[in-house]
């Protein structure tokens, strides 16, 4: 089994690239929606409500005041990733075991160098985008400011990820020039034939 670790900051366009490879009939993970089900549990809703209660309305989470919480202190990020990564670790496991037998599998992990599990893939794809791009695109996402954009990208490794991934895909332009560049890394990939 080929395994392909997808990371990139916020807005970088892992979405896009995973359904580039999603419509190449490969089987593929998201960690990012593993998280938006698993802040839907309500155990974990009650845990995080522990930590931090001014993240709700009523019982209900709001998830852009959590993050602008967590993103302002590192301590606190902290806290929230020990809820949340055992949960999204199970979840990877058990993708693992159920396509056990797929030849090629991708895993977009928002934070395989900031949790230091590069040596888990066979290749890593590096999702790239310049600042102003990056903005103009999750701007549009619900409650996004400006100050928690600049609180998120503080809290993820940028371009020091670029010397440690095997693939950096620049995503400034066309979603069909995108597309040209993961299609032409894909055939390397699958040249190599591990």
């Amino acid at each position: 089994m080929i395994l392909i670790g997808l990371t990139g900051t916020i807005g970088s366009g892992k979405s896009f690239a995973l359904s580039f490879f999603k419509s190449k009939k490969i089987k593929i993970f998201s960690a990012d929606e593993k998280v938006k089900k698993i802040l839907e549990k309500k155990i974990v809703k009650e845990k995080i409500y522990k930590l931090f209660p001014g993240a709700f309305i009523g019982k209900k989470l709001n998830k852009s005041v959590l993050a602008s919480i967590v993103f302002s202190d590192k301590k606190k990020l902290r806290k929230l990733e020990k809820i949340i990564h055992p949960c999204v670790k199970k979840e990877k496991k058990i993708f693992l075991d159920i396509n056990k037998n797929e030849n090629f599998i991708v895993m977009e992990i928002p934070i395989i160098f900031e949790q230091k599990t590069k040596k888990n893939y066979d290749y890593i794809i590096l999702m790239d985008v310049n600042k102003k791009t990056q903005f103009e695109r999750i701007k549009k996402r619900k409650n996004m400011t400006k100050i928690l954009f600049k609180k998120i990208l503080a809290n993820q490794v940028s371009d020091k990820k670029k010397k440690f991934a095997d693939f950096v895909i620049n995503n400034n332009g066309s979603k069909l020039k995108t597309r040209r560049i993961l299609r032409k890394t894909l055939d390397k990939i699958l040249s190599t034939g591990l």
